[in-house]
């Protein structure tokens, strides 16, 4: 089934940032990007918030662009859009 250019999963994101842009990318940070943490007296534990072959979703996808400074219009996302 054809998905639009935004539909990636966290896998694909990662490998092409390495192919395209020579941007190496932690899968583990990246899972846990604009997630939440788990609390455990002094310590914090990130959870993740999705697995690596699960379609990102867009505010997300829009984040990690953001983050490692990748034009969001290489994915079909408006530059100035907010999700």
């Amino acid at each position: 089934m054809a998905r639009h250019p935004w539909q990636v999963t966290l896998r694909e994101f990662i490998a092409r940032a390495r192919r395209e842009y020579g941007v190496e990318i932690d899968p583990a940070a990246a899972a846990v990007a604009g997630g939440q943490y788990f609390r455990q007296g002094p310590r914090l534990f990130p959870v993740p918030v999705m697995e690596p072959d699960e379609v990102m979703p867009l505010p997300l996808l829009r984040y990690l662009c953001r983050l490692f400074q990748i034009p969001p219009e290489d994915f079909g996302l408006d530059a100035e859009e907010k999700d």
